[in-house]
């Protein structure tokens, strides 16, 4: 399991450990001893612990626990530090309402928006916006366009509260695959481990190059979104069994002239003759290749998508 599905299964798991925070049984780092206990204060060093059978109270070094013990308490670490995201996080002056421009630690450029005045205790999805080939480069600029600003929406974010991502391909000879696609990745991780992100609801979304993006980034990490919506693009029908897992919405105009609409009618075809009945196929009719301000305004769309979330891993 790679770095970024490890922290997606731990951080869904320790975001119901929290929010219970039940009596538990703590054992020692050698094994030897264990105690059920009420947990009363925590950090990275130390715990405070109320013994249930006779209620005195211990300070205890987090390396006298045993590991699960101690991820236990890593796990409250990390949702304590989401808890408190949007006001004293790592990205808590990107999160003004208003795109803002960032460079991920592996040198991405991207742009954030969030909403400084959501409540930080609860947890949102991200939608993340894959440009065209057009807007490739390091001006950390041209991404935005008006595409992705449809999510920030007064009316969509009152209905449906999220963050958005608007990352910059550094060239369109590379694309959304290889060394940028896993820099993209570790960037989402990043996110989630320091803003209130739902874990189980990030979305993935992209025209043209964007839309070819967002099949081979959703084949390459299968289990990490919970829906795709690819948009005048196509997708490798050798990945169709891989595909089959992911709810998908594609689109695609039958008159497009740039990237021809039998690439979307081929992988959306693979995906339904391998057994998948999660992709749905919109085809508009006489329209050709720039359809982002015909899908994107969708309410259909945006009530489809937010619908989507993965299962919790904890709950297997």
């Amino acid at each position: 399991m790679n770095s970024f599905l490890r922290l997606l299964a731990l951080g869904l798991l320790f975001s119901s450990a929290q929010a219970a925070n039940p009596p538990r049984e703590w054992t020692s780092s050698d094994g030897k001893s264990k105690f059920l206990g009420d947990l009363i204060e925590f950090s990275d060093k130390e715990v405070k612990i109320r013994r249930r059978s006779d209620f005195n109270q211990y300070r205890l070094p987090l390396d006298r626990l045993s590991k699960e013990d101690r991820d236990y308490i890593r796990g409250l670490l990390r949702e304590k530090r989401r808890d408190t995201g949007l006001k004293e996080g790592v990205y808590a002056e990107k999160v003004t309402g208003q795109f803002v421009k960032g460079v991920s630690k592996q040198g991405l450029n991207y742009q954030l928006w969030g909403n400084p005045k959501l409540d930080g205790t609860k947890r949102y999805p991200i939608v993340i916006w894959l440009h065209g080939s057009g807007q490739s480069g390091t001006d950390n600029e041209s991404q935005i366009g008006g595409a992705p600003k449809v999510w920030t929406s007064e009316d969509n974010q009152a209905e449906r509260p999220c963050f958005l991502l608007a990352p910059q391909c550094p060239s369109a000879d590379i694309g959304w695959k290889n060394q940028v696609a896993d820099n993209l990745l570790a960037h989402i991780a990043d996110l989630t481990e320091h803003l209130p992100i739902d874990e189980s609801r990030l979305y993935l979304t992209g025209s043209s190059m964007g839309g070819f993006g967002t099949f081979s980034i959703a084949a390459k990490y299968p289990q990490v979104f919970a829906a795709c919506v690819p948009l005048c693009g196509g997708g490798d029908v050798k990945s169709a069994e891989i595909l089959k897992q992911t709810p998908f919405w594609v689109f695609h105009g039958d008159k497009d002239d740039m990237v021809p609409v039998e690439r979307s009618r081929a992988i959306v075809a693979a995906v339904k003759q391998a057994g998948g009945e999660l992709m749905k196929y919109t085809e508009l009719e006489g329209a050709g290749h720039g359809i982002t301000g015909l899908v994107y305004p969708r309410t259909d769309l945006h009530e489809w998508l937010f619908q989507q979330k993965k299962p919790n891993p904890a709950a297997k």
